[in-house]
């Protein structure tokens, strides 16, 4: 009785939240599980699933459908008290016509987290594609954004939503810029996508509070799509991560004024894509210095990150930041409290002093890694 009790307790614990970022095999096995334990498919309220063997040729289609039912949505349907879900291994599942069964199954969930590492946008895949030969089923030539708001307007209780890993078309980015409305995200409060996207939801979601804007090449046109946006809505924006790349001139040029997009900003991420050549790249601290020098237009930033990706991370010296220059961050944020700089070290400020002061190292972040360090295979 007393084992039966632990192992009830160990798997609530174990299947609260999973992840399995390219793990097809491990996610098969989870869906397998579901079926034969629907009891632990209730207990999951955080999921990622990594799809790819749908398509996949290493799992025959007579199996496929044996185990999975014919394609895992019934497995994934069980899970009825998910809040959260990211999928992965599958890009088209929002538009195309053989997928209608994800959708149904997702647009029946009730999410307040809904992730999507990468979406095919048809419009931009086909114009990269090959000619189609004979046989081919037909292009689709919907409206992606339409079917954007399809899945929004399912998922009323939305809090967080991400585009990961998405190139949107321009015929989908004014779609979703002439039609998006407030109704459609009544309670999104984060956001992750590109500026173009990003712009088009700040525009319709006056409730925004963390915005995460991920790599693009910056221009005026670019820089304007945000600026448009309601003056109320931006405002609203707390939390402000940029992802950028050390060459992208206009953006280094036009830092203040893009940090200054969201003035009352009081958490700011920003991180700095240097993968170059050993003889490009520059040292951490010549980008941080840029960071500091734009932070005086957010007087109400309380905790500013600045992050480094480097191909040459054993490079003597590559994410040294003084203390001098953690210390002078002070002088235009006075509520600064907390400063974490590329070496991942945590640095901060005694409270309530709205002095330049003395920060301390008070700790340190960890790097990431991958609870699952093997896939199981497809197919016994």
């Amino acid at each position: 009785m007393v084992n039966q009790r632990f192992q009830s307790l160990c798997e609530k614990s174990l299947y609260r939240s999973i992840s399995l970022p390219e793990l097809p095999g491990r996610s098969v096995r989870l869906l397998e599980t579901f079926l034969l334990r629907p009891d632990l498919a209730l207990v999951v309220q955080h999921l990622g699933l990594d799809l790819e063997w749908i398509d996949s040729w290493e799992v025959p289609q007579d199996q496929n459908t044996s185990f999975l039912q014919p394609d895992g949505m019934k497995a994934l349907s069980l899970a009825k008290n998910l809040h959260s879900l990211c999928l992965w291994g599958v890009d088209d599942w929002i538009w195309e016509p053989t997928q209608a069964r994800y959708r149904e199954t997702i647009f029946n969930m009730k999410l307040a987290r809904l992730e999507i590492p990468v979406m095919t946008d048809v419009k931009v895949r086909w114009s990269c594609s090959r000619p189609r030969g004979p046989g081919a089923p037909p292009e689709w030539d919907g409206d992606l954004g339409a079917e954007i708001r399809k899945l929004l307007q399912a998922q009323p209780l939305l809090e967080e939503f991400a585009l990961t890993e998405t190139a949107i078309s321009h015929e989908t980015l004014s779609s979703l810029e002439d039609s998006l409305q407030p109704s459609d995200i009544p309670k999104l409060k984060s956001f992750k996508a590109t500026p173009d996207v990003v712009a088009a939801f700040v525009s319709a979601g006056p409730r925004l509070e963390s915005l995460n804007l991920l790599l693009a090449s910056w221009n005026e046109f670019v820089f304007s799509k945000l600026s448009d946006a309601p003056t109320a809505a931006r405002l609203s924006v707390r939390r402000y991560s940029i992802r950028v790349w050390y060459s992208d001139e206009w953006l280094w040029s036009h830092l203040a004024k893009v940090f200054a997009l969201f003035p009352n900003v009081e958490q700011l991420s920003v991180s700095i894509n240097s993968l170059t050549s050993s003889k490009e790249v520059e040292y951490a601290k010549h980008y941080f210095d840029k960071v500091a020098s734009s932070m005086h237009v957010l007087p109400l930033i309380r905790s500013v990150k600045v992050q480094y990706e480097t191909l040459y991370p054993e490079t003597p010296g590559i994410f040294e930041v003084g203390e001098d220059a953690i210390a002078e961050l002070k002088v235009p944020s006075p509520l600064l409290e907390t400063v974490v700089n590329p070496k991942g070290e945590i640095w901060g400020f005694p409270p309530g002093d709205s002095s330049v002061g003395v920060p301390k190292v008070i700790g340190r972040i960890g790097n990431e890694w991958n609870e699952w360090q093997n896939d199981l295979p497809l197919v016994d």
